[in-house]
């Protein structure tokens, strides 16, 4: 907590400082807009400038860079690549070259940044201090081709269905006469649904929603899903892929001891449930013990992975030596990692220190198990025993009944010739 603290308060003063020094640097102008349309030649080449303000007078150093998917067609024209500035001067102008041909930019286009960040000579390692980067845009609007169609994939749930949306705009130079989508998930059995959309025709610059629906049930009440739309327009095909979630990840507890001994280090047994049909990483439990409403003990146990839908066991040692007999709550908060943080849920259990004498008529030398936490491995292992027993006691059974059986053919055979 007090770290927590500290950091709150380290952000609140590099905010504090930051505030002044936005004001005090300024650029402009912030972007440079570059269309390819507007040239006839292949080969283009722009000369541009921009102003760096001092706007508080003060003295700072600078380094200049270039960076972005586009950095190497733009070409600073100064060799100086750090700049100091000085009270008294109000501005300093860095000029640049942006030079490619229309091939280098992409279908929309592309960018790069010349980036003014500030530099720092001397700091103390116990100094807080804020820095600042401001960034000039360079856009290149890159031509699109004749037919070019961009998308994005949504799902909304209605009712008992789920609703798979494909939005598409149409941005190449000519309408598009007829374009589709074509929907591909697989569900919960993983058996692959195939869905089609009705098809439309698409002027250039317009923007349409090709939809269809799927039942619900086709898929658990929680999980991630693969969803595929191939999108078809006259000759060209548009592939989109994005994750259809339905609930979020759960893990359960789904049994704890009933009872442990008294004055002793008892084993316990505590087994997850993943109720996603994906593996949860980093799976742990914190653990408050409480009798008569006070806290006597805490601990937490060690992580674990489990896999989707499965159940993962997990068993450690409780040190009991100073507790007595009675009834004890188990507190418990199950943290996992969820889609993007980690997660928390919280259970109860009630649980009986016992004394050595009822110990042993509960049996406890080893964990009870309760239904819930039987699992179809661990069902196996406790009736293998007695299903080996049970096939050999047939054996033997089925053999005395055939010697009975034929006890006239081995007596006669037993008789001196």
């Amino acid at each position: 907590m007090d770290n927590m603290k500290q950091k709150i308060i380290i952000w609140i003063m590099v905010l504090l400082i930051a505030v002044p020094l936005a004001a005090a640097i300024g650029i402009r102008p912030a972007r440079t807009n570059i269309a390819v349309d507007d040239y006839d030649e292949n080969n283009i080449k722009v000369d541009g400038k921009l102003w760096v303000v001092n706007n508080d007078h003060r003295e700072f150093t600078v380094d200049i860079y270039v960076d972005g998917e586009m950095a190497e067609f733009v070409k600073l024209k100064t060799d100086e690549k750090k700049w100091t500035f000085r009270p008294e001067d109000e501005a300093n102008g860095v000029e640049f070259e942006v030079k490619f041909e229309k091939e280098d930019v992409p279908p929309g286009g592309a960018s790069a940044n010349i980036v003014i960040e500030e530099r720092f000579e001397d700091s103390s390692p116990n100094t807080v201090s804020s820095k600042l980067v401001l960034k000039h845009k360079i856009n290149v609007i890159g031509p699109y081709p004749d037919l070019y169609l961009e998308g994005t994939l949504n799902f909304h749930e209605n009712g008992d269905e789920i609703e798979l949306v494909a939005e598409v705009k149409n941005l190449g130079k000519q309408d598009i006469k007829k374009v589709q989508t074509i929907f591909y998930v697989n569900d919960k059995e993983q058996k692959q649904h195939e869905l089609e959309t009705e098809a439309a025709s698409l002027k250039t610059k317009e923007t349409t929603l090709l939809a269809t629906t799927i039942e619900k049930d086709n898929f658990n009440e929680a999980g991630q899903y693969e969803v595929s739309a191939i999108t078809k327009y006259d000759d060209q095909v548009l592939e989109l892929y994005k994750t259809l979630l339905i609930g979020k990840p759960e893990v359960d507890i789904t049994y704890f001891d009933k009872y442990l001994t008294a004055y002793k280090v008892n084993q316990y047994t505590l087994d997850l449930l993943n109720r996603w049909n994906q593996q949860i990483r980093n799976v742990y439990v914190d653990v408050e013990v409480i009798k008569d409403g006070n806290k006597v003990d805490s601990f937490r146990t060690r992580s674990v992975d489990i896999e989707a839908e499965m159940m993962q066991r997990v068993s450690d040692y409780l040190d009991a030596k100073d507790k007595g007999p009675g009834r004890y709550t188990f507190e418990m908060t199950v943290h996992f990692w969820s889609l993007v943080r980690m997660d928390e849920k919280r259970f109860t259990f009630h649980t009986d220190l016992v004394t050595e004498e009822d110990a042993k008529k509960f049996n406890l030398a080893a964990p009870t198990l309760t239904g819930a936490a039987v699992s179809a491995g661990s069902t196996f292992s406790t009736v293998a025993p007695w299903l080996l027993v049970g096939i050999l006691l047939g054996i033997i059974g089925f053999y005395v009944a055939w010697r009975y059986l034929n006890r006239n053919k081995y007596e006669e055979g037993d008789k001196p010739f």
